[in-house]
C-alpha cells in the first residue's frame, strides 16, 4: 500500500517503521527540512524496542506536493496545533481521493480539518478519520531514531466520510489494522481522547520539579500521586458527563488503560493505582520545560474543546477550568483564545459529526 506519514517526530517515525518493514510503500513528510536531512540521505529509520530493524522508507521529504501525489493513504501524526494548517495545505495540494487519518484527531480534529480543508474548494472529497490515541507509546532517539516501548490494542477510529468505520478499519495498511476497532461515533475518537486528561495537570502540579535544571524525574510514577491522580479523576469525571450529556458513554480513563495496555484490575482501584501498575510508564521521563506539547497541545485542543462542548451541553467543568486557567497564566498564553474552541465552525455540523452514529453498526 503506498502510504504517505505527515510528521516525522515520535509517532511519525514510528508509524512509519513500523509500516515499511511491514513492506508498505512509506513516504514521510516533516514540514522542516532540516529536522528530516540526515533521513533524506538514508531513507532509513532505526527501530527497536517491540519494533525492530532498519526500516528503508521510499521517499523523505518535505515537498507537500510530493508526499500528496499519489498516496492510498494519509496518516497524519503531527501535534495538533498542526491540524488547520495541514488542511490548509491538504487542501490546496491533494491530487487524489484517499483516506486520511489524524493520529489522533485530539478533540473535534477531524471536525476542524474537514472544515478548513471544505474552505479550500477542493474537487477532491477524502474520506477524513481521526483515532482516539496515538497506536504506538515511543520515543524519538535521534531524527533517524525511535524505541517503541508499547503498542496500544483497540484503539478507536472513527470517520466523517461516506465509509462506515468497520470499512476504515478494513482499509488501514498491515500492520495497524489489527490495533484498531471502529468507534460507534466520534464521541468516543473526541470525547474519548485520555491524553488531555493524563498530560496537562501532573506537568503543571510539578512545575517546580519541570524546571529544576539539576533534578529529572519519571513522569507517570513520580508526578502522579494519589492527591494529584484523584484530581485527574474528577477531570475525567466531567469529560464522561460531556460525553453522556451528547448521548453517549465513553470509557473512564482507568478503564482505558485496561483496554489499551492489558493493565491487570484491582478492586476498588484508583487511577493512581492503575498508574503505577502500568509498566509500560514506568521509564517514561518527564518533559524538561513546562512549553512541551503537553500543555501547548493538550491544553488547547483538549481541555479547551473539552470545556466549550461542555458550556454548550450545560455541564459544569469547573476541574477542567482550573486546569486551563493556571495553564494559560503560568506560559502567558490565552489557550481559550489560541485553541480549539471551535469558534468559527456551525456548531450543527459539530452536533451531526459527534451524533453521526456509525452506519455499519446500524445495519446490524
Amino acid at each position: 500500500m503506498k502510504i504517505s506519514v505527515i510528521g516525522a517526530g515520535n509517532s511519525g517515525l514510528a508509524m512509519a517503521a513500523h509500516l515499511a518493514l511491514a513492506n508498505n510503500d512509506v513516504t514521510l513528510w516533516n514540514r522542516s527540512a532540516e529536522n528530516i536531512a540526515t533521513l533524506k540521505n538514508t531513507k532509513t529509520i532505526q527501530a527497536t524496542g517491540r519494533i525492530s530493524g532498519n526500516a528503508k522508507l521510499t521517499e523523505v521529504t518535505d515537498d507537500i506536493e510530493a508526499a500528496l501525489a499519489n498516496p492510498d493513504i494519509v496518516l497524519i501524526a503531527t501535534p495538533a496545533i498542526a491540524h488547520r494548517d495541514l488542511a490548509i495545505l491538504f487542501g490546496r495540494h491533494l491530487q487524489k481521493d484517499c483516506i486520511i487519518v489524524l493520529n489522533p484527531g485530539r478533540t473535534c480534529g477531524a471536525i476542524e480539518f474537514s472544515h478548513y480543508y471544505s474552505l479550500q474548494n477542493n474537487p477532491i472529497t477524502p474520506e477524513i478519520a481521526e483515532t482516539q490515541t496515538v497506536m504506538h507509546t515511543c520515543r524519538k532517539l535521534a531524527p533517524d531514531k525511535v524505541k517503541v516501548m508499547a503498542i496500544k490494542d483497540s484503539v478507536y477510529l472513527a470517520g466523517l466520510g461516506k465509509m462506515s468505520n468497520s470499512e476504515l478499519v478494513a482499509s488501514l495498511p498491515y500492520p495497524m489494522r489489527d490495533h484498531f476497532t471502529p468507534a460507534d461515533s466520534m464521541i468516543q475518537t473526541s470525547i474519548g481522547n485520555v491524553g488531555m486528561i493524563l498530560h496537562c495537570t501532573p506537568l503543571l502540579l510539578n512545575s517546580g520539579w519541570t524546571e529544576n535544571p539539576d533534578f529529572s524525574f519519571k513522569y507517570y510514577t513520580d508526578s502522579i500521586t494519589p492527591h494529584i491522580g484523584a484530581f485527574i479523576e474528577e477531570i475525567d469525571r466531567e469529560r464522561l458527563e460531556v460525553a453522556e450529556a451528547l448521548g453517549y458513554i465513553v470509557l473512564s480513563t482507568k478503564d482505558w488503560f485496561h483496554r489499551s495496555y492489558h493493565t491487570p484490575f484491582a478492586e476498588a482501584e484508583t487511577l493512581y493505582d492503575v498508574v503505577s501498575r502500568t509498566e509500560v510508564y514506568y521509564d517514561i521521563d518527564a518533559p524538561s520545560t513546562l512549553h512541551h506539547r503537553y500543555i501547548l497541545e493538550d491544553v488547547p485542543y483538549g481541555l479547551v474543546t473539552l470545556e466549550t462542548l461542555g458550556n454548550l451541553m450545560r455541564v459544569d467543568t469547573s476541574y477542567t477550568s482550573l486546569i486551563i486557567d493556571l495553564a494559560s497564566k503560568l506560559l502567558q498564553i490565552d489557550f481559550r483564545a489560541t485553541g480549539r474552541n471551535l469558534k468559527g465552525i456551525n456548531l450543527q455540523s459539530v452536533y451531526s459529526a459527534l451524533l453521526r452514529q456509525d452506519r455499519q453498526n446500524n445495519e446490524r
